[in-house]
């Protein structure tokens, strides 16, 4: 009795033990099962989806190519009867070139014998005309230069005689620097116009110094050649008198406009009508004895003249207006 009570709890030990691993292993493969079943839905389904697809792909694609070969057998077929016809075609126009490059050559060979024979008589005569045209030219160039020179020679007489038979007072009257300066070129080697245009383009260069600031080399220099004019002139002695007193004259307005600036700085009349009045009577008074005492000839001495009516101009607008900038061109 006690063993079949000892077996009887080992049994049942041994049971309970096997119901707990097989309830495991029921558990593991439930938990397999599930993971299948998850790739299944996950990978397995669409991947027979897309073979499916594919395969209706292919199948699609294999008619395509079955239809596409079917062209192509035709197309060749097609061009291998087109080469045929070409060659054919080639073969004929070979034969109708050879007639037709003859006929066609022969005709240019024509065209061009009778296009050289024109050019032949066309450069015969074009020749011809150039040679008339060249003696033509060089007939009238000569005759040009003829008549040139026998215009020159008038001219030339002309201008001598214009010289000869006036004064020459009334030459310098009559005349100027540019004309003097014109006409030596013109004369040549005419000896006796040349020396009355070098007389007269000494007297005008002369001349010229007194329109300019006064410069003692310059005077100096244009007495010295002024003596070498051996000439009766009235207009010629009046010039060299004005050289020799032109220092005299630009001293002495020098001296009066010294005054008048000293005079500036002494008496601002400003806006006092009496003493712009009394300043005004001052300065007309130095300038008048300026040109009473010394002569003054406003023709005879311009660079002055202008300096003279320039202070003027600027003191009858204004008593007080500056004028040392004007002093300081003499």
């Amino acid at each position: 009795m006690k063993k079949i009570i000892i077996i009887s709890l080992i049994l049942c030990s041994v049971c309970s033990v096997y119901s707990q691993k097989q309830k495991d292993c029921l558990d593991r493969l439930e938990e397999k099962i599930h993971v299948i079943d998850s790739l299944q839905n996950k990978v397995i389904k669409p991947l027979e989806n897309d073979m499916l697809e594919l395969r209706g792909k292919i199948k699609v694609l294999g008619k395509d190519t079955i239809e596409l070969r079917g062209k192509i057998k035709v197309l060749g077929n097609d061009t291998i009867a087109l080469n045929k016809k070409i060659k054919d075609l080639e073969k004929d126009i070979a034969k109708l070139d050879k007639n037709k490059v003859k006929i066609e050559k022969d005709t240019l060979q024509k065209q061009v014998e009778g296009l050289t024979a024109q050019i032949t008589s066309l450069s015969q005569k074009l020749s011809n005309q150039n040679k008339q045209i060249s003696d033509e030219k060089q007939n009238h160039v000569q005759e040009l230069l003829k008549e040139k020179e026998e215009g020159k020679k008038e001219a030339l007489a002309n201008l001598l005689n214009s010289y000869k038979i006036k004064n020459f007072d009334e030459i310098i009257n009559v005349s100027c620097k540019q004309f003097v300066q014109r006409d030596i070129q013109l004369v040549g080697d005419t000896a006796e116009l040349k020396t009355i245009l070098s007389d007269l383009e000494k007297y005008f260069n002369a001349r010229e110094l007194l329109a300019q600031k006064f410069d003692v080399a310059q005077i100096e220099k244009a007495q010295i050649e002024l003596k070498q004019v051996n000439r009766q002139s009235d207009l010629l002695d009046e010039l060299k008198e004005n050289l020799v007193y032109y220092k005299n004259f630009n001293d002495g307005l020098k001296e009066t406009m010294e005054q008048l600036v000293d005079l500036d700085k002494r008496i601002v009349a400003g806006e006092d009508t009496a003493i712009q009045e009394l300043k005004s009577r001052k300065i007309l008074s130095e300038l008048n004895n300026y040109m009473n005492k010394n002569y003054y000839d406003y023709g005879n001495y311009p660079y002055l003249s202008n300096i003279v009516l320039e202070i003027i101009k600027r003191k009858t607008n204004n008593v007080d207006t500056d004028i040392t900038d004007l002093l300081e061109r003499l």
